[in-house]
């Protein structure tokens, strides 16, 4: 592709929901002398945290993926449907699987965190092969339509395998999906420590009643590896398994981390409160735990990168209130001390969830 030199370039890697809304602003103030170029493997967008109600079947894939073409078209950026193979900062350069070689003024990199299979699967053998990851979404919600046929013909022995409130919902909403007719059972491999033992202690106590009231085996141990029919475990025990759903870890892509920006000490980028990277500030990069509130300050930064201004200081810390989805129609909210749950709960929670993806498309 060409892109008109006089003019300064942004490129956006990745359609994730801060630069949807980095989309939003400029649909909203207009590109200016900017040419701006989006690059993202599928033209539409998958929202994260409504994964679970889809699993549990309270909303149909429409409800939680939507095209792109409109605020695209809208923003006045140009949309590149394809991979990046590899980032080059000391040349400004970003090379495509579509053969695309993009120079750039400023990069922003905003992506579904990265499913490394082969890096996976040397840590725990035979996942590649026999697990159903969650990751990349796009896949995952072609695939799960079949394991729910499957469990419409006999009772199955699933296992999700993940810490962290991402797993405990995915357990409970896979084990309300697949209970009828044939009674299927969940287990949650949460690693060596009990579940969300990192969460308030209101919320730890709400969620662990839950799993056991719909009758899910939680399992304080680690997996190794994964058969066909079984799931190994660190104890040395073999959990019975028709269909592992396997969690991976967040972790920023391959080409990402191969680049030559400056890495901290967990091999992670280095950023400043900006969001740049520490040692190529024309790079900016979101958080893969990024609170919503990011995306407005990131379209700020970047504007600034290109025009000059006053940079602005981004939101990292996690927001206080903790909304879990219990799969059965019902979902716990706890704020430090205080909870509830309930039907009442989750019906605030999908009014949210819909209202804040409806917004992020709104023009």
């Amino acid at each position: 592709m060409t892109v008109n030199p006089a003019r300064k370039h942004l490129v956006l890697i990745g359609a994730a929901r801060a630069h949807l809304q980095v989309l939003k602003g400029l649909a909203r103030q207009g590109i200016g002398d900017l040419n701006v170029t989006l690059v993202a493997p599928h033209p539409y967008y998958i929202e994260p945290g409504m994964l679970p109600g889809y699993v549990a079947g309270d909303y149909a894939l429409d409800d939680i993926r939507t095209p792109l073409d409109r605020l695209v078209e809208a923003s006045g950026v140009q949309f590149v449907p394809a991979h990046v193979l590899a980032l080059d900062p000391a040349a400004r350069r970003v090379q495509l699987s579509s053969g695309d070689a993009l120079s750039y003024d400023v990069l922003s990199i905003d992506t579904e965190p990265a499913v490394d299979r082969e890096h996976i699967d040397a840590l725990i053998p035979g996942a590649r092969r026999n697990a159903l990851f969650t990751r990349p979404l796009e896949s995952f919600v072609k695939l799960w339509p079949q394991l729910l046929a499957l469990a419409r013909e006999r009772a199955l022995q699933v296992a999700v395998i993940g810490d962290g409130l991402a797993g405990v919902e995915l357990a409970m909403a896979a084990a309300h999906a697949l209970a009828a007719p044939h009674g299927s059972r969940v287990s949650l491999v949460a690693g060596e420590q009990l579940p969300l033992a990192d969460q308030p202690p209101a919320l730890q106590r709400r969620v662990l009643a839950r799993l056991k009231r719909l009758n899910i085996t939680v399992l304080q141990d680690r997996c190794t590896g994964i058969d066909d029919g079984a799931v190994q475990l660190a104890s040395g025990a073999s959990l019975v398994c028709d269909a592992p759903l396997l969690l991976p870890g967040a972790e920023p892509p391959a080409w990402l981390l191969q680049a030559g920006l400056q890495l901290d000490d967990a091999g992670q980028p280095v950023l400043n409160e900006r969001l740049q990277s520490e040692s190529h500030r024309q790079v900016f990069i979101v958080p893969t735990a990024a609170p919503a509130e990011v995306g407005p300050v990131l379209e700020a930064n970047l504007r600034t990168a290109l025009a000059g201004g006053n940079f602005k200081k981004a939101p990292l810390d996690a927001a206080r209130l903790r909304v879990v989805g219990c799969g059965d129609g019902q979902a716990i909210a706890v704020w430090g001390p205080l909870g509830l749950e309930g039907r009442e709960v989750w019906n605030w929670k999908m009014r949210r969830d819909r209202r804040q993806l409806a917004a992020l498309f709104s023009l």
